[in-house]
């Protein structure tokens, strides 16, 4: 039970400290246009819900998998204007966030 109780907290705190990173992503890098709506702010925890269940798992093989889906989705939306940049270094912090909580677990799961 500590383990799905830790596992719980990281996540929690950290999509919470997230969404205040994003934000601020968004003012710096594409100056407030793109405002973050309820939907991206899903599809992110999702994904760094994924990644962390993968790595708290063993399965780091995901991580070629969310690649994949990420590079499938991008390839035909076309009518999304983001930047490139923006949406490199937006999933570069959803790996960072996701290997991040997988850090913070071990140490309080594992001491």
């Amino acid at each position: 039970m500590n383990y799905v109780f830790s596992f719980l907290v990281v996540l929690i705190v950290g999509e919470l400290l997230s969404i205040l990173l994003f934000r601020l992503f968004d003012k710096y890098f594409n100056h407030g246009k793109n405002k973050i709506s309820i939907r991206s702010v899903i599809k992110g925890n999702l994904e760094r819900l994924f990644l962390f269940m993968s790595l708290v798992n063993g399965l780091p093989q995901s991580f070629i998998v969310f690649g994949a889906i990420k590079i499938g989705t991008r390839l035909k939306d076309k009518e999304d204007a983001i930047s490139n940049d923006y949406f490199l270094v937006g999933n570069l912090m959803s790996l960072i966030l996701s290997i991040s909580y997988y850090l913070i677990y071990e140490l309080i799961v594992n001491g």
